[in-house]
């Protein structure tokens, strides 16, 4: 029976941070979904169930075939790529070199490494065909071998997805997988998934995508380094969670007041202790009692007090350690304030005006235009150029008729170069303004939840939604201030809790914003006062 185990694993970053430390899970048949804050390990654990991360120390064990879709498609390709060059559609589909070596056969070839490489698989090429067909993928003359770079993200997820069912696979391992994916798309997953799994087959995927998640079978929470499971959907573990946290801070409004009532009591035994001290040195000495007479009845008065001290002193201290236990029950929610100096942008300024892909994507001849702080969403199917569309905006920056204003770009993956690896978010943040004060860097890096030593954490070493809060924190501590944004995806990497925090942030930003999103939700909270469909 297909299924993952991984048995009290433990596993540290480079740089010794741990991420687990005796994580112990166990998943079958069905979809299971892993959720948790951005940073929690859920990458890392994919990984480590892939095989492309040891454990230092446990086992991790998978019974059956298994394939992974990662984020970065493009990167984990380039390893599988064969017959030189950069990955193509064919290797996201895993089928590039049985595909050659059966050509060759066709052809007349006898080697017999075509014949190994090939095995069985004769209908591999039919059933290639087949897949693209439901995948919806691209399927034209030479389309299989076109570079995986010229496909949309969301196409070469689906071709990942493709390729893993060609595999035969038993258990999938999917990360963030309706990234990028417009809603036909999201449809042919969501069905490719089902029937994957509804053969007896394991899935696990990791999404913020609440509509998939609404689809899991079992709800797996990673949570300061270790998880928990939950029969149902990802509503039915929110819904568990909610209870448990309202009984939580019950709980620690509870153990506060016994903590200050046992203090109290204390305070109140040692002032009738003293009181009480006072009153008898004062009657002994009118009494003129002998000295070894007052002096034993004094040893026993303070005797009875120390003991009266210490029960209230035991009270005090088991009534601080419930308060502590209790507290740390409850959940800490981290909130994204971003507090920005009103960009001042008036609503008639013409902020940009671009000619839309073809001419008239929209069916309008005239060009895309946002005056003063409008909000537009581009929308399209995937491959119809809505990156490429924002990728030559902003290279066109100076030129009569692209934009006008100060502006932050921020990319769908946000790229980080061999040389960026080990700058600091507060090196990247400072990098933006280098005549700004050295504590200004630090005070912005907070206000986008990089406080102590988060702000040294290296770009390398940040998970995506990190990355995307290091970015966004950077670019909006350049000056001038920017007036417009410009954001192509910016909910891919991020959690659940961080999609309705940007969405809180950007809803207030006062400047203008020009949106890429696969997500509805998303463009309803950040107030997106129109959409302009992009065509091939």
């Amino acid at each position: 029976m297909p299924s993952i185990s991984c048995i009290d694993i433990s596993y540290e970053h480079p740089d010794r941070t741990s991420v687990f430390d005796g994580l112990s899970l166990t998943l079958g048949p069905g979809l299971s979904s892993l959720v948790g804050r951005n940073g929690a390990g859920k990458t890392t654990l994919l990984r480590l169930v892939a095989g492309e991360l040891a454990p230092g120390s446990g086992t991790v064990l998978v019974d059956g075939v298994l394939a992974y879709v990662p984020q970065d498609l493009l990167a984990s390709s380039r390893g599988a790529a064969s017959g030189g060059g950069g990955p193509q559609m064919a290797d996201l589909l895993g089928v590039r070199s049985r595909l050659a070596a059966l050509a060759r056969i066709e052809a007349g070839s006898a080697d017999e490494d075509d014949f190994t490489v090939l095995g069985d698989e004769w209908d591999v090429a039919e059933r290639t065909s087949a897949v693209i067909a439901k995948m919806g993928l691209p399927a034209g003359p030479g389309d299989l071998f076109r570079p995986a770079a010229q496909l949309s993200g969301g196409e070469r997820t689906l071709a990942a997805v493709a390729g893993a069912l060609l595999a035969h696979a038993d258990v999938l391992l999917l990360d963030e997988p309706t990234n990028n994916l417009d809603a036909g798309a999201r449809r042919r997953l969501f069905d490719a998934l089902a029937e994957f799994t509804g053969g007896g087959r394991c899935a696990v995927m990791v999404s913020h995508d609440l509509e998939l998640l609404e689809r899991a079978d079992m709800t797996c929470e990673l949570h300061d380094g270790d998880v928990r499971q939950f029969a149902g959907p990802y509503s039915a573990m929110r819904e568990a969670i909610e209870c448990e946290q309202a009984a939580a801070v019950q709980a620690a409004t509870s153990a506060r007041e016994d903590l200050r009532a046992a203090r109290r009591q204390r305070d109140q035994a040692q002032q009738m202790n003293a009181t009480r001290a006072r009153i008898a040195k004062k009657a002994e000495r009118e009494k003129r009692v002998p000295k070894i007479i007052s002096g034993m009845r004094a040893d026993a008065a303070e005797k009875a007090a120390g003991k009266l001290t210490d029960r209230h002193a035991e009270k005090v201290s088991g009534a601080s350690e419930a308060a502590r236990e209790a507290d740390d029950a409850v959940r800490r929610t981290q909130l994204l304030r971003i507090s920005l100096p009103d960009p001042e942008l008036p609503r008639p300024r013409q902020v940009m005006a671009a000619g839309l892909p073809g001419g008239a994507g929209a069916g309008d001849p005239r060009p895309l235009q946002l005056l003063g702080p409008e909000r537009v969403r581009l929308t399209g199917a995937n491959g119809s150029g809505k990156t490429t569309f924002l990728r030559q905006l902003v290279s066109a920056v100076g030129e009569e008729g692209a934009i006008a204003v100060p502006f932050a770009y921020l990319a769908q993956d946000l790229p980080v170069s061999a040389e960026e690896r080990d700058v600091t978010v507060v090196e990247l943040i400072a990098s933006r303004r280098p005549d700004a004060e050295s504590s200004e860097p630090h005070a912005h890096a907070a206000r986008f939840l990089f406080t102590g030593d988060s702000g040294s954490k290296r770009l390398g070493e940040l998970s995506g939604g990190e990355r995307l809060r290091a970015f966004l924190a950077a670019a909006l501590f350049a000056r001038p201030l920017p007036q417009l944004l410009v954001l192509d995806e910016p909910t891919n990497n991020l959690d659940i809790s961080g999609v309705e925090q940007l969405a809180g942030a950007l809803a207030e930003w006062k400047g203008a914003l020009l949106l890429v999103t696969h997500d509805a939700g998303f463009a309803g909270q950040v107030g997106i006062e129109r959409e302009v469909p992009i065509r091939a």
